[in-house]
């Protein structure tokens, strides 16, 4: 499953700095309450690829094999969607409008009262979805394939890439400023009309990018990197740790977590990176 002495953990979701959600290859969902993380025993084995909350009390958790854990504010429920199809992620707005994605280009929505099944007009995996209202998103995956979600049908679009490039993070700051990532260092930005490439300076796989504004945005992957945009260049960051990374999310500028490799789980206040993982617990 995994070979470190923690599980590689593949995303993050904090909602303060004593409330914080991660899973991994493990499947076992980990809480952080300000001192310790606690593993969650749930009926699931399958590895857990994505993480998204609606509040503290509606977290939905997706992984291989299609299986969708919800988290109700008591308990983690295994929820059946009628698809076994291996899921890389979840997107949503809120309780009523959640899609989960994944591998051959499965999407399913949830509306609130049942999984409708979506077609998104392609057959490649399907990593990132943003957009800033549910009439307008963006979704992103391999070999660069790029469909546009208009409320209503995944249209086809040109790949931002070439095929040797897949592109695995999205974050926007609205719906003329979006931000995509991907392999070989790959940086993509929309301008409310065209995708143009950024200069990344990196040749490393970047696995996520999140931001609070236009001019503070991060970018995270392979071999420990960090990047951050000021609004005019990326520049690499010293991320403390030796481990790929992930995810990054955050809460405001001097509250961002990112998590990776081996249990890795690192928070910035602003000034540097510090060790918050899973075998740190209560050390800080």
């Amino acid at each position: 499953m995994f070979t470190g002495e923690f599980p590689d953990l593949l995303d993050i979701w904090p909602f303060g700095q004593d409330n914080i959600y991660v899973v991994g290859k493990d499947g076992v969902p980990q809480n952080y309450d300000g001192e310790f993380w606690t593993p969650i025993r749930t009926n699931n084995t399958n590895p857990l690829m994505g993480l998204w909350a609606a509040n503290e009390n509606d977290i939905y958790a997706v992984g291989i094999g299609g299986v969708v854990l919800h988290y109700n504010g008591k308990d983690w429920i295994t929820i059946e969607t009628g698809s076994f199809d291996s899921l890389n992620a979840a997107y949503g707005y809120d309780s009523d409008n959640l899609f989960v994605f994944g591998v051959g280009g499965r999407v399913l929505f949830w509306n609130g009262k049942n999984w409708e099944y979506r077609e998104p007009n392609t057959i490649h995996d399907l990593f990132g979805f943003w957009g800033e209202d549910i009439n307008q998103i963006h979704a992103i995956g391999g070999e660069g394939i790029y469909r546009f979600y208009d409320g209503k049908t995944f249209q086809r679009k040109e790949e931002l890439t070439d095929e040797e490039h897949s592109l695995y993070g999205i974050w926007g700051t609205h719906a003329k400023s979006v931000y995509a990532v991907g392999s070989h260092g790959t940086i993509q930005h929309f301008d409310g009309e065209e995708w143009r490439p950024m200069e990344s300076g990196t040749k490393e796989y970047l696995l996520s990018v999140w931001g609070t504004s236009d001019t503070n945005i991060y970018a995270v992957g392979d071999m420990s990197t960090i990047l951050h945009y000021d609004g005019k260049q990326w520049s690499p960051m010293d991320s403390g740790t030796d481990n790929y990374l992930t995810k990054v999310r955050g809460l405001a500028e001097d509250d961002i977590y990112a998590c990776g490799e081996n249990g890795c789980v690192i928070r910035y206040d602003g000034k540097e990176w510090t060790d918050w993982s899973l075998s740190a617990s209560g050390d800080f």
